[in-house]
């Protein structure tokens, strides 16, 4: 009769943990990452659209452009670039910002982000209409 020689019960798994970690490491790490950049270009996005709307506001209350573009540069945060047009009575302003990431994997990886809001000014500023 031939005897089958095998390991004990308790060792028969021995070093899958490891090779398991091995295949499942990377993956969680990769997850990571795109969750983490997903979470900074979702928030800079919705610092852009607060961006938009406060300049929008702003210039629609009768402000100058100069006071609209620092408000939405202190709201959009370094490097935000304004885009003012005034069409009748309606104003609209465009956004823009670069989200570069300077580490990590993605090292040097580049989005241009941007919000657009438009207001229409109030009837008191409006030629022809009186108060």
């Amino acid at each position: 009769m031939l005897r089958v020689l095998r390991s004990p019960w308790w060792q028969g798994d021995r070093g899958s943990a490891t090779a398991e970690t091995a295949i499942v490491l990377p993956v969680v790490v990769v997850m990571m990452v795109a969750i983490l950049v997903t979470g900074t270009g979702i928030g800079t996005q919705v610092q852009l659209e607060n961006a938009a709307r406060g300049a929008a506001r702003e210039l629609a209350r009768g402000e100058d452009a100069a006071a609209a573009t620092a408000a939405a540069q202190e709201i959009g945060g370094p490097g935000t670039r304004v885009s003012i047009r005034v069409e009748g009575d309606w104003v609209h302003v465009e956004v823009t910002r670069s989200l570069q990431l300077d580490a990590g994997i993605l090292s040097g990886a580049r989005w241009e982000l941007s919000a657009d809001a438009s207001a229409r000014r109030e009837p008191h500023l409006l030629e022809g209409v009186s108060p």
